[in-house]
């Protein structure tokens, strides 16, 4: 389920702390592919979308739009993947497990979740 969501946020270098705390990102692998990306271009764009599994686990999946990569976490584990823009499906690097916004997994020939900005 999901609980909550920041879109295409805007991260500057300046409060970059500030922001990704406010945002709930703290697995640090994320943090320092964001912080690369802050380093190159002065700003990177994300998605946050925080959300609950069936099992009242907490979980995540950060978006890095400026590289077509996101990072999905239940727990401590975390795993990366190529985040699909069109269907908002990120697919993640190994396995091809595929799953949408708020955590759930893509059946084979789903499209994935209908996107939040068309509800």
């Amino acid at each position: 389920m999901l609980l909550e969501y920041w879109e295409k946020y805007r991260l500057t270098q300046m409060d970059r702390q500030t922001q990704l705390a406010t945002l709930g990102v703290s697995a640090s692998s994320v943090i320092e592919v964001i912080e690369q990306v802050l380093a190159e271009k002065g700003e990177a764009v994300i998605s946050v979308y925080r959300f609950s599994t069936l099992s009242e686990e907490p979980g995540s999946l950060v978006v890095c739009h400026d590289l077509g990569r996101g990072a999905i976490s239940f727990g401590a584990n975390t795993q990366w993947g190529q985040w699909d823009e069109t269907y908002e499906i990120l697919t993640v690097d190994g396995t091809g497990e595929q799953f949408n916004f708020d955590g759930q997994p893509v059946a084979e020939g789903d499209d994935g979740a209908c996107s939040l900005g068309n509800i």
